[in-house]
């Protein structure tokens, strides 16, 4: 059994400060409007205090109606003004809260593409990321700054007519402040026990976002109609809400429990206030005048004071959610993403791997265990074997997107985990087997620049490689044809194999010195995958490259195979060599080349007949 992981905590008044200084960082006037929103508050409250009370006044010493009318003229005056004032503070603070809202979105996407892929890839960051963006979506961020305000209006409203409530009994003060008192340990309990609900949550939603997700892909609309997904996945979403159900009404259950005390209590104690005025106004005590001042003082008091106590309440859960934006911000890289050597001049590089094992987080096996190998500068390795070998994990790791167990690879002599992770990144071009693309032009996407900083010459060299020159110079737009249709209107929808020519045409642009393919042409037929072959010692020339593919008859095209068998090296040699051993690898070959030869032949006759 794992070890329980340990959640770094940050103090209140430090969340207090990253929220301040982080708003300011945006937007300096955000805080200063909030807290502006304080006078005109307390202000509003006092005169409707006093209009009561002058009220009370005229018609106790029978003062005409001229004085009730201007009474209430001038209320109406202030009103009008402190009201306009007001709305037109919450205008502004509503559309700088929506900016800063959108800037905490973008810092959480600017944290995942800088973690390590490990890291974004696996369960516990993708959970941690789950529960920050439900912190962003609830009170969170913003709750801090506006509950703080509030709190300052708080204290305001209190002092202002907790001065004319003492000035009846100060004993009233003390009561009422035990009352808010009891009501905050009874949001303390409440926001333990809410607390205990907020991962099973994230966990839910991290599910459900994957099956909205995958209900409105476009990529697979065709699998979701053919094979009928359409009731698996309303059936799994039904399944995952019902389950959010279950952690949502326990949630709200003890919100339930927890407000029925705290308005019993607050309802109790302000029923035996008010029945001492009355008793104190009965014993003529006081006159009517300052029985009504003294009824509306005290129900102001009694509510800031039972409103700092909800404003406490409520900063403990947007503390906590800033605790979890907090936590996932504060997740460090393993890899060195600061300071770290930079790799060598030197191309193409030797790579060398040693004794290296990697396990998944929670895997019972590791997936590669003990792998040593050398990869010689300049040459072209292949990778095969079955499906869950590890050959996809190998090369992950030989990109630099995880991070090994135990053992060692490295370039040119150096460990790459003493390199600089970003620049590691660029002495390595990769094609993998999902065809990821940006909803921009062609040209772009294969440059990963904007249009005006590309080389247009390079790029018509790259897809000429690739194999996609004719197909682009058809387009009315050419290399400026946008894509991703669902984006821009205008888009143009890519066949699977164009779009795995593309990226084989963006790792050619990239030109690093180590290239590796994990089934780059998995998509294309057996004419135009043999196509790709006869070109794969030009593109690959000065780059030490490393192939995978199910397709053994590709592997003929490599310097050496790798045969990964078990988490091991079960086999290594060149073509010739391994179908000469009459191993695994020779069964496989034998296998697929039946199949593989019938395929082009009925390839070619289809094409000739077309």
């Amino acid at each position: 059994m794992g070890k329980k992981s340990k959640h770094k905590k940050h103090s209140f008044f430090s969340n207090i400060f990253f929220v301040f200084s982080t708003a300011a960082r945006w937007d300096k006037s955000l805080v200063p409007l909030n807290f502006l929103m304080s006078p005109f508050i307390i202000l509003m409250e006092l005169l409707v205090a006093y209009f009561v009370t002058i009220l009370t006044w005229c018609l106790e010493n029978e003062k005409g109606l001229v004085y009730i009318i201007g009474a209430a003229l001038a209320l109406a005056v202030f009103s009008v003004l402190t009201s306009f004032i007001s709305n037109k503070l919450n205008e502004k603070i509503n559309v700088k809260k929506n900016e800063i809202n959108r800037h905490f979105d973008l810092l959480l996407g600017e944290k995942i593409m800088d973690m390590d892929f490990e890291l974004a890839e696996g369960p516990a960051g993708r959970e941690k990321y789950q529960k920050a963006k439900n912190a962003l979506g609830g009170m969170g961020f913003y709750g801090i700054v506006s509950k703080f305000c509030v709190l300052f209006t708080n204290i305001i409203g209190i002092f202002t007519f907790g001065s004319i409530t003492a000035s009846l009994n100060p004993w009233l003060i003390v009561i009422l402040i035990a009352a808010q008192l009891l009501g905050m340990l009874t949001s303390l309990v409440e926001n333990k026990l809410v607390n205990k609900t907020k991962d099973p949550l994230a966990a839910v939603d991290r599910k459900l976002n994957y099956i909205t997700k995958t209900s409105r892909d476009f990529a697979i609309a065709k699998d979701i109609r053919l094979f009928h997904l359409r009731e698996y996945l309303q059936q799994m979403s039904e399944y995952f809400v019902g389950e959010r159900k279950f952690w949502t009404q326990k949630m709200y259950f003890y919100y339930f429990i927890s407000d029925t005390l705290r308005l019993i209590l607050n309802v109790g104690i302000e029923i035996g206030i008010f029945a001492y005025i009355a008793y104190e106004a009965l014993n003529g005590e006081m006159s009517k005048t300052a029985l009504v001042l003294y009824a509306v003082s005290v129900t102001d008091f009694s509510y800031w004071v039972e409103y700092i106590g909800e404003t406490i309440s409520e900063l403990i859960p947007a503390n906590i959610q800033i605790n979890d934006i907090r936590e996932f911000l504060d997740i460090s890289n393993k890899m060195k993403n600061k300071g770290g050597k930079s790799p060598q001049s030197k191309k193409p590089y030797r790579i060398e791997i040693e004794n290296l094992c990697f396990t998944y987080p929670e895997a019972e096996r590791p997936t590669l265990n003990n792998i040593s190998l050398t990869i010689n500068a300049g040459e072209n390795l292949a990778l095969v074997g079955v499906n869950g070998a590890g050959k996809t994990t190998l090369v992950k790791l030989l990109c630099g997107l995880y991070k090994p167990t135990s053992g060692t690879i490295k370039i040119n002599g150096t460990d790459i985990s003493e390199i600089n992770r970003d620049e590691y990144y660029t002495t390595v071009s990769a094609v993998f087997q999902e065809a990821r693309i940006m909803p921009c032009s062609i040209l772009e996407n294969v440059s990963m620049l904007p249009s005006k900083k590309s080389d247009i010459e390079k790029f018509n060299f790259c897809i000429r490689q690739a194999g996609l020159y004719e197909k682009i110079q058809r387009l009315p737009e050419k290399e400026n044809t946008l894509l991703v249709k669902n984006i821009n209107e205008n888009a143009v929808e890519l066949s699977g194999g164009e779009l795995q020519r593309l990226l084989l045409a963006r790792a050619i642009y990239k030109d690093a010195p180590t290239l590796i393919l994990d089934e780059p042409t998995a998509a294309l037929d057996p004419i135009a995958e043999n196509e790709i072959y006869l070109k794969y010692s030009e593109i690959s020339k000065d780059k030490t490259s490393v192939y995978i593919s199910h397709r053994l008859s590709s592997t003929r095209f490599c310097d050496r195979i790798v045969l990964l068998d078990n988490a091991r090296i079960a086999e290594e040699g060149t073509h010739g060599e391994l179908m000469a051993l009459s191993g695994k690898y020779a069964e496989m070959f034998s296998l697929q080349s039946q199949y593989y030869e019938k395929e082009v032949e009925e390839d070619a006759k289809a094409q000739q007949n077309s």
